[in-house]
C-alpha cells in the first residue's frame, strides 16, 4: 500500500502533465514599433494584411480606445512601470534605474522572465539594463555593445554575449526564435515574456517574404512597410503556433499593442481616406494603439470593449492575471482584465497623458512648461483637453478645429470632467532631466 501511495505522489509531483505543474497563467506581451491602430484589419484596414492578429481579436478581446504615448521611450517607460511620465520620465532613451518594472514584479512572483526586441532604455546616468528590470533572459537590439543594424545582419546582445550574424540573418526571426526557445524550456513553469518588436520601425526594408514588384504603383517605403506589417503578424503567429505545440495555448494570455503611431513619412489608405502617419504628435494618429487580448477558454471570443485604456494599465492588468503583488509605489493604472473576461470591471472616465517630445514641432501648438515643450492632456472617448485649455473632438484626427465653450452640451460636460482629471495630477514632471545641448 505504501509503495502504491509513493507512486501516486511521484507521478503527481514529477510526471504530471504541464497543466498540473503550472496552474498559473503565463503572459506574453507583444508591442510592435511605430504602428497605429488603423494598420490592422481588425481595426478596419483593407490595405494591411494581419490575419493572425485579426484571428486573435476575433477569438479574444479587442479594445477600441487604447492609447499609447506618441513616441517610444515615453510609451516603454509607462507600460513597464504602470506610472505616468509626469512621475518618472527622465529623458529620451532612459528608464530611470530606481523604477520598478513589470519584469521585477513577475520575477518576484516566481515567474520565469524573458525580453526580446528593442531596448533603448540605458541612456544617460539614470538608465538601466534588462537584468536590473527583472529579465533573467534577454536578446536585445539597441543595448550596450550593439551597433545600429536591426533587421538584416542585426546587432543583438543575447544573454550578455554579442551574437555573430550575417547579411542573411533577419533580426525579427532571431528574436522570435529566442522567445519560442524560451517557451519550450519553460513549458512546465509559469513565465512572463515581453516582446518589444523591431518591426515595423524604419528603415523600411524588404522582409524575407517580400516579392519583387516591377510594376509597383505605390512607393517603395509603403510597399516595404506593408510587407513588414505582414511579417510582424507572421511572427506573432509563430509564437501562437509554438504555444499550441507545447500544450500551453489555453494557459497563456497574449496581449498585443503598439508603442505609438505610424511613421510620419508614410501615407496609406484607410477607407476612403489617405492618412499620413502621426508618430511623435500628441494626436489620435500618434497615440491610438491597437489592444488585443487572447486566451482560449478564459477570454470569451468576440469580446469588444469601448472602455478607455492607457499604457499605465498594463502592469496592474498583468498582476491581476497572474496574482503577482503590485509594486509598492504610486501607480496610475488600473486593471482591464475584468473587461477581458466579459465583466464590467472598473472602467476609466478619462486618461491622463504627459509627453516631452524629442521631435520639437510636436510641441508647437500646446507646449508649455520646460522650454515650452511639455505637452499635457486628458481625454475620453469623445474629447481631448490640453492643459492650455484647448479642446478637440477625438475624431478630429489632425486636431484642426478647436471647440469653444457652448458648442455642445456634451463637449462642455467633457471639458469639465477632463479639467478635473488634469487638476488631479502633479503640475510638474518629477524626474525630467534634459540632455545638455552641444
Amino acid at each position: 500500500m505504501k509503495t502504491f501511495v509513493f507512486h501516486i505522489v511521484f507521478y503527481a509531483f514529477f510526471l504530471a502533465p504541464t497543466s498540473y505543474a503550472n496552474d498559473r497563467l503565463n503572459v506574453i506581451l507583444i508591442m510592435a514599433d511605430d504602428s497605429a491602430a488603423d494598420n490592422y484589419g481588425c481595426y478596419g484596414s483593407k490595405f494591411f494584411s494581419t490575419p493572425r492578429l485579426d484571428a486573435l481579436a476575433r477569438t479574444g478581446a479587442k479594445f477600441n480606445h487604447c492609447y499609447s504615448e506618441p513616441v517610444c521611450t515615453s510609451s516603454r517607460v509607462k507600460i513597464m512601470t504602470g506610472r505616468d511620465g509626469i512621475r518618472n520620465y527622465v529623458q529620451f532613451g532612459t528608464l530611470d534605474k530606481d523604477e520598478v518594472t513589470f519584469g521585477n514584479m513577475m520575477k518576484g512572483a516566481n515567474y520565469e522572465t524573458a525580453i526580446a526586441g528593442k531596448w533603448q532604455l540605458h541612456g544617460g546616468s539614470r538608465g538601466t539594463l534588462a537584468p536590473a528590470c527583472g529579465f533573467d533572459n534577454y536578446c536585445l537590439w539597441n543595448y550596450p555593445g550593439t551597433s545600429r543594424s536591426r533587421f538584416w545582419n542585426p546587432s543583438l546582445m543575447r544573454d550578455g554575449k554579442l551574437m555573430e550574424t550575417t547579411e542573411k540573418d533577419y533580426g525579427p526571426d532571431i528574436l522570435t526564435d529566442y522567445l519560442i526557445e524560451f517557451i519550450g524550456k519553460n513549458r512546465s513553469k509559469p513565465f512572463f515574456a515581453y516582446y518589444p518588436m523591431l518591426l515595423v520601425h524604419s528603415p523600411f526594408l524588404k522582409t524575407p517574404d517580400s516579392k519583387l514588384d516591377a510594376n509597383r504603383l505605390i512607393s517603395k517605403s509603403i510597399t516595404n512597410f506593408r510587407d513588414m506589417t505582414a511579417y510582424a503578424d507572421k511572427c506573432v503567429g509563430r509564437i501562437v503556433d509554438a504555444l499550441e505545440e507545447c500544450g500551453l495555448r489555453e494557459k497563456t494570455v497574449i496581449i498585443y499593442t503598439t508603442d505609438n503611431g505610424t511613421g510620419r513619412s508614410l501615407t496609406y489608405p484607410y477607407g476612403k481616406e489617405k492618412r499620413t502617419g502621426e508618430k511623435a504628435y500628441a494626436t489620435d494618429g500618434g497615440t491610438h494603439a491597437p489592444l488585443i487580448v487572447n486566451c482560449p477558454g478564459t477570454v470569451p471570443a468576440g469580446t469588444v470593449s469601448d472602455d478607455l485604456v492607457d499604457f499605465s494599465d498594463v502592469l496592474p492588468t498583468i498582476a491581476d492575471i497572474t496574482g503577482a503583488k503590485l509594486p509598492e509605489v504610486k501607480l496610475d493604472g488600473r486593471s482591464f482584465w475584468p473587461q477581458c473576461l466579459g465583466t464590467k470591471g472598473n472602467p476609466r472616465d478619462f486618461i491622463f497623458q504627459y509627453y516631452y517630445p524629442k521631435y520639437k514641432p510636436a510641441a508647437a501648438k500646446h507646449g508649455q512648461g520646460v522650454n515650452d515643450q511639455e505637452i499635457i492632456w486628458a481625454q475620453n472617448q469623445r474629447h481631448k483637453l490640453y492643459r492650455d485649455g484647448t479642446l478637440y473632438a477625438v475624431i478630429d484626427r489632425y486636431e484642426k478645429t478647436p471647440l469653444s465653450p457652448g458648442v455642445s452640451t456634451q463637449a462642455d460636460k467633457d471639458r469639465d470632467l477632463l479639467q478635473k482629471g488634469l487638476d488631479a495630477m502633479p503640475l510638474k514632471a518629477a524626474k525630467l532631466s534634459l540632455e545638455k545641448k552641444k
